[in-house]
């Protein structure tokens, strides 16, 4: 046997296990490549469940920012609403005919702490106070109606001013009053 047959078969045992080395290499790339898709397609997947629960808590958050901001619109206007209620339930009570027949009934019910003191009132009903007091007027003050009485010492004063009064049952009442125009549900 010569030489040639020797180096044909060398290189023809070369070429076989280059074949083989490049086979396993190709098989060895499609299984890293297989292995990168699947890792890249399960991370793809990740970031789209991501952004989906990212989408859903903005949404939510956005959702619930509007409900908050219409709940104050509508408190916002229920307010104003109350407001202009007590205004004009005030306005009515300066321009009352009959204040006398109150004035009187407060004084009747508080002549006790009266009749050592003194007993204010608007410019209105002094007239009305001062025949029912006589010396212990004190003088006028503005108020839309009602008095104030101080004691003798000056310890103690008592405000039945009407807004006063108004201002008491208001705080009392705020409530029904709101449930009673816009009730709940």
């Amino acid at each position: 046997m010569g030489l040639e047959p020797v180096i044909e078969d060398l290189l023809n045992r070369g070429k076989s296990e280059a074949e083989e080395i490049r086979r396993a290499t190709m098989a060895e790339r499609e299984r890293i490549l297989d292995g990168a898709r699947a890792e890249g397609a399960k991370l793809v997947a990740q970031r789209e469940q991501e952004a989906k629960q990212a989408a859903e808590r903005a949404r939510v958050q956005a959702l619930a920012r509007a409900e908050l901001e219409s709940k104050k619109i509508v408190l916002s206007a229920q307010k104003q609403l109350l407001d202009l209620v007590y205004a004009a339930v005030l306005d009515k009570l300066s321009r009352l005919e009959e204040t006398e027949g109150l004035v009187r009934s407060l004084l009747q019910a508080h002549e006790e702490e009266w009749r050592n003191g003194k007993v204010y009132c608007n410019a209105r009903d002094a007239d009305a106070v001062r025949a029912i007091v006589d010396k212990n007027f004190g003088g006028t003050i503005e108020c839309v109606g009602g008095v104030v009485i101080d004691s003798a010492d000056g310890s103690r004063r008592i405000d039945l001013r009407f807004e006063t009064i108004l201002a008491d049952i208001w705080r009392d009442s705020i409530k029904e009053v709101a449930e009673v125009l816009w009730p709940p549900g």
